[in-house]
């Protein structure tokens, strides 16, 4: 990554609960040429934050 990532207030919902967020106000900031691990419990997020950043 040569630029880096910036990512601020970051929300998130499904289509099939609409009104219900499952990500909100996530901020993520990641230099150029580092590496990033998102660990948490089941059901917290990971996974929408990664879907999230693959889909800029």
């Amino acid at each position: 990554m040569s630029s880096g990532l910036k990512i601020r207030r970051l929300c998130a919902e499904y289509p099939e609960n609409p009104g219900v967020r499952v990500l909100h106000g996530v901020d993520l900031e990641v230099a150029p040429g580092e590496a990033v691990g998102i660990v948490g419990e089941t059901g917290s997020g990971k996974s929408t934050i990664a879907r999230c950043v693959m889909g800029l």
